[in-house]
Order: structure tokens, then C-alpha cells, then sequence
């Protein structure tokens, strides 16, 4: 053994201090659940290269897992994924058995969606990832969760300008996030005409003035001082009970005012009526009744214009779903002939229209997980990953019964006393301890003590 194999306690003491520290950071939380009997969810996934070589095997499995069942390999952290359930001990790993939750033989998840991710690459680069060499920083779609270079992507605006993007061909695949993507809370990069889908140029739609919706708003004004005043003269007649017959002329005044800006349509009617009462019954009584005539005439009227009022009120319905659709309210794609990267700002989901043909629309494409932000599945925190080795022993230790911690305690001092004893020649001689001499240490004790009999306190 050479000298620079050799470490001394402190040494040793210091490093094994640097890898709780670590352990702490890399894993802050607990990994003794698996998964997948929560179903597909949201959740970190990581994926193991050393278990699936094959690129025909893609699979992924659990934060739990990636601890307690793949500790050793060669793993890529994915970061989140919807929808997945975790594969460990399923039929994607046939070599290897969940120590978590081992499942029913040929199990296998059949909803869960693989990409190139799942091997290592991202990005339309198609790179095998490798963090000990990446230097560009990384995007992930907020559509299909796949990671992308920012080289790849082209010009793209400050980290801290946005908080979520969708990458050109989602923005391609799903054309109304290119409608809403004009609105102020988006910024957008852009491709050349015809040449490489690479972003050249970033327009901050917050910046843009939409002179369209000045002009709306002017017109929308005049529009509110425009009436039409119509008026109609017909014969009513109404009876009175203390006479036999009541000669009324009535003025009906309807005034109709149409307003464009809420799309309503309201239609009052005046009246003024002027009797005069006749005395002579018997010569009226002979005549058709001019009542009945006068009533059939209102009556008349009265069905014209609830028919009218029911037509305003059946286009007012129309005219309010219509104006309800929040996508419809967006402009047409003004770069039908460019690829398009979207930056979102905080926010931007509230923008998403939820009317009934929206909803369908989502669900045809099968993105209605954009209208909100998802949950995450994470395991729970660990209290004791902020605690070391000793502290952690120590905690357990006032866990025991008092007859079991005085056991414990007798033993650990026989065996640091043991140890000091084994150790103190290799001191006096300037030996270097082997780890072959403390496994003989160690070999040798046992063997004595299953010759006793594994009797309490012997060391």
C-alpha cells in the first residue's frame, strides 16, 4: 500500500462529515415509498442507463426508487413528467425487482408516453445529455416537457422576464397558443422566412400597441349615442264598467335604443289615453263594438312586439356566446409563414378561454392541463437528513427502553475498548491499518461470540 492510499482518522472522520453534507443536498427527502400505487401523476422521474441499454426499452421510475433501487447506476434526472406511473420492477426492468414495491410478474404501465429523454438525449439536437460537459442552459417545454438548449431554441429573453415556454413545434402542433400568444403577456420569438427554424428575432407583445383596439373603442362610443325613435298611432278603446260605451284615442310611443358595446336591445312603449264618455248607449249598442275592435288591435300589437322582443332576445343569447369566447377574441396568426417560440409571463393561463367549445378543443388535442398549474408528487421530507450519523444514533438510543440502552451502552464501550486494544500496536510501530486487518478484527470477534452464544454485551 502506498502512502497516498493511506488516510489518517481525522481524515477519514472529515470525509465521511463531506458525504453526509452531500447525502443531505442530493436527498433531502425520505425514499422508502414507491409510486406507483399513486397511479399516473405528476412527478420527478429519472431514468437508468445501466438497466435499460436498449433504445427500445425507454422507461423511468420513481425519486424512491432512484435511491433505494438504482443507487449504484448510471441515472438521468428528467425532472418532472405528467401523467406517469412509475416503472421500477414492472416488465421494462426485467433484471431488476423493486426492493420497494415489487409488483405481479409481467406487470407494466400502459398509459405511460416515452421520448428520446427517457435515453439520455434532449432536444431537437438529439444530444446525449452528459452535466459534466453541458454548458448551454436548459428550457423545458411547458407543453411536451421536453428540454432544450438555448442555442437550439435562438434569441431568448431574460430568465427572470418569464416563467414558463413552449417550444415551436408545440406552438405549431396547438395553432390557438399562436392566437394568444400576441396578448401582452407574451413575448415571442421568431423564425426567418424559409430559413432555419432558429429564433432571430423576440417580440415583446407588452410593448406592441394595438391601434385595433383604439379604434374599437372610439367606434364603440358613437355607437352609444346612436337611437331610433319611432312612432305609431292607433284607435283604443276601453270599457269602463260604470258606462256603456268609452270612445279612447291613444298615441303609442315606442322608442327602441340600440347600445353596441353590451349588445343589448330594450323597448319601452308610452301610452296616453284620453276618454270621453257617450250618453247615448242605445243608438252605439246597434254598431259593431268598437271596443272589441280596439282590443283585437292592441292585442295585435301587444303579440308584434313580444314576437319582436323574443327575436332580440334569442340574437342577444347568440351575440353573448359569441362575445364569451375569449380565443375568438384574439387576432389571426400574424406569422402563419414563421416557427414560433413562446415566453409566457406570470398569469397567462387566466388568458385561456373555458367556453364550451375551448374545453373540447383542449380535450381533442389533449392539452386541457395548460388551463392550470398541476400538482407534483414529492415525497415527504426527511427530519433527519439535517442529522448526523452520531446524532441520528444518539436519537435512537433515547428511543430504548432504559434495559436496552444500558445493554448497548455496555457493549459500545467493550468495543471501543477492544478496538483501542487492537489498534495500539499499529500506533507504537507507525503501522498502516488494512482494511483485510479490520476485517480479521472483526471476523475473529464474531466467531468468539457464536461460541458463546451470542451472549448480551460481549464484544
Amino acid at each position: 500500500m502506498t502512502e497516498q492510499d493511506t488516510i489518517t482518522v481525522s481524515e477519514y472522520i472529515a470525509e465521511q462529515e463531506r458525504l453526509e453534507k452531500e447525502a443531505k443536498e442530493l436527498f433531502p427527502k425520505k425514499f422508502d415509498i414507491c409510486s406507483n400505487s399513486m397511479g399516473y401523476i405528476r412527478q420527478p422521474v429519472y431514468a437508468c442507463l445501466t438497466c435499460n441499454p436498449n433504445p427500445s426499452e425507454e422507461a423511468g421510475f420513481c425519486y424512491s426508487c432512484s435511491i433505494s433501487c438504482h443507487g449504484e447506476h448510471n441515472l438521468i434526472e428528467l425532472f418532472t413528467k405528467r401523467h406517469f406511473r412509475c416503472d421500477c420492477g414492472t416488465e421494462k426492468f426485467k433484471e431488476t425487482k423493486c426492493k420497494l414495491d415489487p409488483k405481479p410478474a409481467g406487470a407494466v404501465n400502459e398509459l405511460n408516453q416515452y421520448n428520446h429523454n427517457y435515453l439520455g438525449k434532449f432536444c431537437w439536437c438529439d444530444v446525449l445529455y452528459d452535466p459534466t460537459k453541458e454548458e448551454s442552459t436548459m428550457l423545458q417545454c411547458v407543453v411536451c416537457e421536453d428540454w432544450f438548449h438555448d442555442i437550439c431554441i435562438g434569441i431568448t429573453p431574460h430568465s427572470d422576464d418569464f416563467d414558463d415556454f413552449a417550444c415551436r413545434d408545440c406552438t405549431r402542433a396547438h395553432p390557438f397558443l399562436r392566437r394568444y400568444a400576441q396578448h401582452s403577456s407574451f413575448m415571442i420569438g421568431l423564425s426567418g422566412k424559409g430559413g432555419e427554424p432558429k429564433a432571430i428575432t423576440m417580440i415583446d407583445c407588452s410593448k406592441k400597441v394595438n391601434e385595433d383596439s383604439k379604434e374599437n373603442g372610439v367606434r364603440g362610443t358613437k355607437d352609444e349615442s346612436v337611437a331610433k325613435r319611432e312612432e305609431q298611432e292607433v284607435d283604443v278603446v276601453t270599457v269602463d264598467d260604470s258606462t256603456t260605451t268609452v270612445n279612447t284615442h291613444s298615441t303609442v310611443t315606442t322608442t327602441v335604443s340600440t347600445t353596441a358595446t353590451d349588445a343589448t336591445t330594450t323597448s319601452t312603449s308610452t301610452v296616453s289615453v284620453t276618454a270621453a264618455t257617450s250618453s247615448e248607449s242605445s243608438q252605439e249598442t246597434k254598431q259593431p263594438h268598437p271596443a272589441n275592435q280596439a282590443k283585437r288591435s292592441l292585442e295585435t300589437s301587444v303579440e308584434d312586439t313580444a314576437t319582436e322582443e323574443n327575436g332580440t332576445s334569442s340574437n342577444k343569447r347568440l351575440k353573448l356566446e359569441t362575445a364569451s369566447c375569449k380565443l375568438k377574441e384574439q387576432p389571426a396568426d400574424a406569422y402563419p409563414e414563421q416557427e414560433m417560440s413562446v415566453f409566457a409571463t406570470e398569469g397567462w393561463r387566466d388568458l385561456l378561454c373555458q367556453c364550451d367549445p375551448c374545453m373540447a378543443l383542449y380535450a381533442k388535442e389533449n392539452v386541457t392541463f395548460i388551463l392550470g398549474e398541476e400538482p407534483i408528487y414529492e415525497d415527504e421530507e426527511d427530519d433527519e437528513a439535517e442529522t448526523s450519523i452520531l446524532e441520528s444514533g444518539m436519537k435512537k438510543l433515547s428511543e430504548m427502553d432504559r434495559v436496552k440502552m444500558m445493554d448497548g451502552m455496555l457493549a459500545y464501550n467493550k468495543m471501543r475498548d477492544e478496538i483501542r486494544k487492537f489498534l495500539a500496536p499499529f500506533s507504537e510501530q507507525g503501522k498502516v491499518v488494512t482494511a483485510d486487518d479490520i476485517q480479521a478484527f472483526f471476523s475473529t470477534k464474531m466467531e468468539q461470540r457464536a461460541a458463546l452464544g451470542g451472549k448480551p454485551n460481549f464484544f
